[in-house]
């Protein structure tokens, strides 16, 4: 059996790398899948301010994530904003880009990152981006 490691952009709508989060508002990214070999994973994510950062520049991530479909509707259902697993907290105040690497649960059928600077009122627009490292086994 092999270990092996594979690395994969988590892309924003569009398919792109990066998106930025306007002052007070929200982003999410596109759907992404773990392989089917995944043993652990885990994701780097990194906020970049677009200017001098002010003390409540701050990115809350959240990971949204969907087992399928729960209630046999027809389409699969993802965790809503408000019941979604806090990831990280990147502060650009206390340094700019702020990245930070955090585990990923394992197994889920997809999940999506839900960047937003609603709750801590950012003044700034701040550039998001995240990859994730698979350790795989096959």
């Amino acid at each position: 059996m092999a270990i092996t490691l594979t690395e994969t952009q988590v892309t924003w709508p569009t398919a792109a790398n990066s998106k930025s989060v306007a002052a007070g508002g929200n982003e999410t990214s596109e759907e992404f899948n773990l392989d089917a070999t995944c043993v652990a994973a885990q994701i780097s994510l990194k906020a970049d301010n677009s200017t001098t950062p002010a003390a409540d520049d701050q990115i809350y991530v959240w990971l949204i994530q969907t087992s399928g479909d729960p209630d046999g509707a027809g389409t699969d259902e993802f965790d809503t904003v408000g019941h979604a697993e806090l990831l990280a907290v990147l502060d650009t105040n206390d340094e700019d880009p702020a990245g930070m690497t955090v585990p990923l649960p394992i197994p889920q059928k997809g999940a999506k990152l839900y960047a937003e600077g609603v709750t801590a009122g950012t003044t700034n627009a701040i550039t998001v981006s995240a990859t994730i490292t698979e350790q795989r086994a096959a």
